[in-house]
Order: C-alpha cells, then structure tokens, then sequence
C-alpha cells in the first residue's frame, strides 16, 4: 500500500489556509470601508446640525447669516447670502463644505445645510425649523 508524500498535503493545506485568509481579509476591508463612510455621514451631519444651529441663533438675533462653510466650521463670509435659485452656482464651489439655504415663511425659517457636493440633489444634510416671534417670557 502506498501513502501519498507528506509534502504535497502539506502544500495542500497551506494552499487552502491562503485561500481562507484571503476571504477573511476581503470581509475585513469592505467593512472597514463601511466604517469609514458611516464616520464620514456622521461627522457631516454633526457638522450640518452645528451649522444649522449658528444660522438660527444670528436668524433670532437679527445678525447676517452666512451661506458657507469650510470643512472645520468656519464660517466663509466672502460668499453672499444664498438666494432660492442661487444654489447651482454655489455647487461649484469646491471650497465651500457646507452651504446654508434658509426660506422665510411667515413666523419661520426653514434652514437647510447642503454638503457642496449634494447641492444639485436637492437633498440637504439637515434641515432646522426656526420660528422667529418673541420669546414667551
């Protein structure tokens, strides 16, 4: 009776040990790219929520609100107020992060944070319902 060489199970096994260690490594990277993306829409809508926030406190105060934002928060005050129908230009604008859009409609305004690259979507990241009466004391 004749026994197969012990080299080739071994090549066998190692064969099938790369082949499983291949599919677990493809599984690890698609979800750390999914991490990633979730990290991303969190971070941007945390930051649209901060936006959305500024824009109503200087709304109530009666203070200029500003239309855009770099990455980090800061405010871009170079750029005009965003007028309806003036968003398309403004999408172009890749150093702009985030674009703030507000609608007056009677004792409310209605701001929308849009990322510069979802502008032309019409979808924002966050939208803020502010009603601009006075305070009940």
């Amino acid at each position: 009776m004749r026994t197969p060489p012990r080299s080739r199970l071994f090549l066998l096994e190692l064969v099938c040990d790369l082949v499983i260690f291949a599919l677990c490594a493809a599984v690890c990277v698609a979800l750390l790219v999914q991490a990633r993306s979730m990290s991303r829409e969190s971070t941007q809508l945390t930051q649209a929520v901060y936006i959305a926030q500024d824009a109503a406190e200087r709304i109530r105060s009666g203070r200029e609100v500003y239309s855009g934002y770099t990455a980090d928060g800061a405010p871009v005050t170079t750029v005009p107020a965003a007028e309806p129908g003036s968003l398309e230009p403004m999408a172009s604008s890749q150093w702009l992060d985030y674009i703030v859009y507000y609608e007056t409609s009677g004792d409310t305004e209605e701001i929308s944070v849009f990322h510069w690259q979802q502008v032309l979507s019409g979808e924002p990241i966050y939208t803020l319902t502010v009603w601009r009466g006075e305070a009940a004391s």
